[in-house]
C-alpha cells in the first residue's frame, strides 16, 4: 500500500516527519535491511544478535527513503534522508505496520490463542471449525499459515510473526475475502509488542503452566504476559474470552479480568464450565467424546491422537461458535482435520513398533505426551529428546526426571544447542534422569547427534515398543553454533525405520 511519510507517522501516532519530508512517497516498511525495497521506511530495531541501527545505511543504499530509529545510526545517514527518532523502535514498528496495511484487523474477527501447550493445535482446530461452518478463515501458527484451503509452511521459526509481517499476513487474508483469522500468540510476542496493533475480537487460553522463565523471570510474570492478551481483546466491543476452567493456576486470574463475554471449557467434566466433555474414548482412529455446549450437544470425532486434544477441541469449539460458527459446522470442521504437523504425528511404515513425533519441549508437555503414550504402549516406552541452548535451563533436569518416571528407555540428544556446549546440555538433562534411578548404558543413553540418537532408538526398539521423538516437531532447521542447518525430523525417522526394515528383510 502507498502513503506519504507524514500521513504514515501521523496514523501511527509517532513524531512528525522532519521538515520538508512529509510528502515523501512511502510504499513499504522493513526492519531487516536485507528485505528493503525501494520506497520503504526502515525501522532500526535492536535485536538479540545485531542492532538495526548498524544496518540503517545499508537499508538506505537498498532504497529506503526514511529511517525510524532510537538514536542517530552509525555509520551516519546521508543528510537528505529523513530520520525520525522514537523512544522504542520495537514498539513503534507495530502501529507503523498496521497503518501502512490499512489496519486490517479492524475489519476481521481475529482470535488470539495463547497458553503453554496446545496453542498450535487449538489455533489450527479453530480455523478448521470456522471452515467447517462455511466461514472464510485463516490461521497463523508456529507450523503453517492457512488461508481458506491453502496451506503454506511457516519457515520463520517464530510462533508469532514480527508485527510488520503479521500485519501483512492479515492484510492478505482480508484481501482474499477472509472474515476470521486465528493467530497463535506467544508470550514473547505479547511482551515484545508484535501484536500491539492487532484488534483482537477473541482471546483463547489453553492450559498455562511454566515456560520461558529465562525471559519472563517468574511464573507470575509469565502469566501476566499471557493475560495481557485478554486485556487487549477487552478493548474491542463484544470481545470474547475462552478460558480453561481446569487450569487451577491461570483460571482464577483470567476469569476475574473484565471483558464483555466469556466462555469456559472443561475436558475434566467440571459442570461449572460452559462447554464440557463427556464419555471420552480413545482408539486407533482418534479421540471421541460428547460436547455439552450452550448451543446444544454434539458428538465429536477427532482424527488426532491424544486425549489432551479434547481440551484443545473444546477451546476451538467455544471460540468458533462464540464468533459466529454453527455447532454442527464447527464439529464437522474438527472431524475433517487429519493431522497437525509435529503434534502427536505418527510415523508408520509397517514396523512392529510405534514412532511418534511431537513438539513437546517442556517438562509439563513431555509429561502430558508420555502419559498418553504410556497408556497406549504394551512394550517399552522410549523418549528421544533434548533442550534448546541459550533457553530456559531450569527445565532441563526436570525434563530428565519426567522422562525417567514414565519411560523404560531415554536417549538424550541435541535440540538446537546454538552456542552452548552440547554435551553440557545433555548432561544437565541426564542428571535429572539419574536422580530418578536411570543408569547410563542401561536405561539412559547420551547421544548428542540427533540423527544418531533417532537411529539408535529405532534400531533397538522391540515389537510393541513406542519411540517418542520430542522437541523438534515440525521445525525445518537445527540451530548449531555455526548457524542453522536443514533438519527434517520425519524424514530422519522414516529413513531410520526403512533401514531397519531393510536389514530385517535381508536376514529373513
Amino acid at each position: 500500500m502507498t502513503t506519504t511519510l507524514g500521513a504514515l507517522l501521523d496514523e501511527a501516532g509517532l513524531p512528525d516527519a522532519p521538515a520538508g519530508s512529509a510528502d515523501l512517497r512511502v510504499t513499504g516498511l522493513a526492519y531487516d535491511s536485507r528485505r528493503v525495497v525501494p520506497g520503504a521506511v526502515f525501522v532500526a530495531v535492536p535485536g538479540e544478535h545485531t542492532d538495526g541501527h548498524r544496518h540503517a545505511l545499508a537499508a538506505v543504499e537498498a532504497g529506503a527513503v526514511a529511517v525510524v530509529a532510537q538514536h542517530a545510526p552509525e555509520p551516519p545517514l546521508p543528510a537528505d534522508v529523513p530520520l525520525v527518532l522514537v523512544r522504542d523502535t520495537q514498539r513503534a514498528l507495530a502501529p507503523l505496520a498496521a497503518a501502512l496495511q490499512g489496519h486490517p484487523s479492524r475489519s476481521l474477527t481475529v482470535a488470539g490463542v495463547t497458553g503453554t501447550d496446545g496453542k498450535t493445535t487449538t489455533t489450527t482446530m479453530l480455523q478448521a471449525a470456522w471452515r467447517g461452518a462455511g466461514i472464510a478463515a485463516g490461521s497463523l501458527t508456529t507450523v503453517d499459515f492457512r488461508l481458506r484451503d491453502r496451506i503454506e509452511p511457516n519457515t520463520s521459526r517464530q510462533t508469532t510473526l514480527e508485527s510488520a509481517d503479521l500485519q501483512e499476513r492479515l492484510r492478505t487474508a482480508l484481501d482474499a475475502g477472509a472474515t476470521h483469522v486465528a493467530v497463535e500468540t506467544s508470550s514473547h510476542a505479547l511482551v515484545l509488542h508484535r501484536v500491539d496493533a492487532v484488534d483482537f475480537g477473541c482471546a483463547v487460553f489453553t492450559r498455562i503452566t511454566s515456560e520461558h522463565l529465562d525471559f519472563h523471570g517468574t511464573r507470575d510474570a509469565y502469566l501476566a504476559a499471557k493475560a495481557s492478551l485478554l486485556t487487549r481483546a477487552a478493548q474491542r466491543h463484544g470481545a470474547l474470552a475462552v478460558l480453561d476452567r481446569d487450569d487451577d493456576f491461570a483460571f482464577p486470574t483470567l476469569h476475574a479480568m473484565p471483558i464483555d463475554r466469556r466462555l469456559s471449557y472443561s475436558s475434566g467434566g467440571d459442570a461449572g464450565a460452559d462447554l464440557v466433555a463427556r464419555g471420552v474414548r480413545v482408539d486407533a482412529s482418534g479421540v471421541h467424546f460428547s460436547a455439552l455446549t450452550p448451543w446444544g450437544e454434539a458428538d465429536v470425532d477427532l482424527r488426532l491422537a491424544g486425549r489432551f486434544n479434547v481440551a484443545n477441541a473444546l477451546a476451538a469449539l467455544a471460540a468458533a461458535c462464540g464468533t459466529g460458527a454453527s455447532l454442527d459446522g464447527a464439529v464437522r470442521g474438527l472431524s475433517a482435520l487429519d493431522r497437525v504437523s509435529g503434534r502427536m504425528e505418527r510415523v508408520d511404515l509397517g514396523q512392529p513398533f510405534s514412532v511418534v513425533i511431537d513438539y513437546a519441549h517442556t517438562a509439563e508437555a513431555l509429561r502430558t505426551v508420555l502419559s498418553e503414550l504410556r497408556a497406549a504402549t504394551g512394550g517399552r516406552l522410549w523418549a528421544v529428546f533434548g533442550s534448546a541452548g541459550r533457553r530456559d535451563t531450569a527445565k532441563r533436569p526436570a525434563m530428565g526426571r519426567v522422562a525417567a518416571e514414565l519411560c523404560e528407555r531415554i536417549v538424550v540428544t541435541d535440540e538446537d544447542p546454538r552456542e552452548e556446549d552440547s554435551r553440557s546440555i545433555v548432561e544437565q538433562i541426564a542428571g535429572g534422569a539419574r536422580d530418578a534411578t536411570h543408569r547410563d548404558g542401561e536405561e539412559l543413553f547420551l547421544i548428542p547427534d540427533r540423527g544418531e540418537a533417532i537411529r539408535f532408538a529405532v534400531d533397538h526398539a522391540a515389537p510393541g515398543d513406542t519411540v517418542l521423538l520430542a522437541g523438534k516437531g515440525h521445525e525445518s532447521t537445527m540451530i548449531l553454533a555455526a548457524g542453522p542447518v536443514p533438519w527434517d525430523e520425519r524424514a530422519v525417522a522414516e529413513q531410520a525405520v526403512r533401514d531397519r526394515l531393510a536389514r530385517q528383510g535381508s536376514t529373513a
